[in-house]
């Protein structure tokens, strides 16, 4: 499994098992089973508890999902909703044509020659029934477990719009997962919107300038790094996904990085700058042996895959977890 953690701040900041941890959920379709399986790890801890989640397309559904269940039944209410989540994704990837051999592909050229108003006029999508039955947006929005940070990308302006548990709705959800080249635009209050992960995948600095939140946890369904050269067109293309999902986020932690390194500079700041200078970053990535072909794609949710992935992630969140002991101790 490769994970990555980074750090950044000051030695003399409090222990860090005393400092409130936000999530950042990174999208990424059926890879996003990963960050079940952290979140089902770390939710085992009565310790745990996030100071607030963001996420986008698949990042903001197990955020959703996740912060329904908590305020039903606290860390076993998530850890429930997510299993009955990605267990009925699974289900229906089951009546799905992409699971078989050469669909992928053969979808991947229909989806360059006809958009989803021509082959779906009816803009059908099991997946939004499937949220309606498991979350209460009616009750998130008067009382979250949580603060939430649901990112969608506006069609026309290109920028990133940041939905919070008040304003959140099945439409929003849909919104932030909506990958235009097999879902219809999301229409919101008269703007269409696409995938959040175009503009920001996942919001990072709505949450870290908003909360206070001493470590910021972010969970990434891209590698840190993939060695292999893609030489394929479908290993090409894919990567070029990647790369293009990765971007935003690469952005916003390289904005991070400087404003911390201007704040380090002085002393003499008020609390809540000494908190953002002094903010910790850990890394969870998924491995980049989930990106070949022989373990199937991001529009393939097989249970067998979602299985290894929710393992991998699990095992991911119990390596983070032991770490972070280890340095509130030290």
């Amino acid at each position: 499994m490769t994970w990555t953690i980074r750090a950044f701040g000051s030695r003399r900041a409090a222990p860090e098992l005393e400092r409130p941890t936000a999530l950042a959920l990174q999208g990424g379709g059926a890879y996003g089973a990963f960050a079940w399986g952290v979140l089902d790890r770390l939710l085992e801890e009565p310790s745990f508890r996030p100071a607030g989640i963001s996420g986008a397309s698949a990042g903001a559904v197990n955020a959703v999902v996740a912060a329904t269940g908590y305020l039903t039944a606290g860390r076993e209410g998530a850890r429930t909703a997510l299993r009955l989540l990605w267990e009925q994704v699974g289900k229906m990837s089951l009546f799905s044509p992409l699971g078989l051999p050469g669909a992928g592909l053969q979808f991947d050229l229909l989806s360059r020659i006809l958009s989803p108003y021509q082959f779906n006029p009816l803009n059908i999508n099991p997946l939004r029934d499937v949220l309606n039955d498991l979350v209460d947006f009616e009750r998130l929005r008067g009382k979250s477990g949580f603060p939430l940070f649901i990112s969608a990308t506006d069609v026309s302006t290109g920028t990133q719009r940041i939905f919070r548990e008040t304003e959140l709705s099945i439409d929003v959800l849909m919104a932030s997962a909506c990958i235009p080249y097999i879902s219809q635009a999301v229409e919101i209050e008269g703007r269409a919107y696409w995938d959040g992960g175009f503009s920001s995948n996942p919001p990072i600095m709505p949450l870290v300038l908003e909360l206070g939140c001493g470590e910021l946890l972010l969970v990434k369904l891209t590698p840190e790094c993939e060695p292999a050269l893609p030489t394929t067109a479908p290993e090409i293309f894919a990567r070029l996904k990647r790369i293009l999902f990765n971007a935003p986020l690469l952005h916003d932690l390289d904005a991070l990085r400087e404003m911390q390194a201007l704040l380090h500079r002085t002393r003499l700041l008020p609390a809540d700058l000494r908190r953002l200078r002094d903010l910790k970053l850990r890394q969870i990535a998924i491995d980049d042996s989930f990106f070949s072909a022989a373990n199937g794609s991001a529009l393939d949710p097989n249970p067998d895959q979602l299985a290894r992935l929710h393992d991998a992630g699990r095992r991911a969140a119990q390596d983070y977890w032991v770490q972070r002991q280890a340095a509130g101790r030290s």
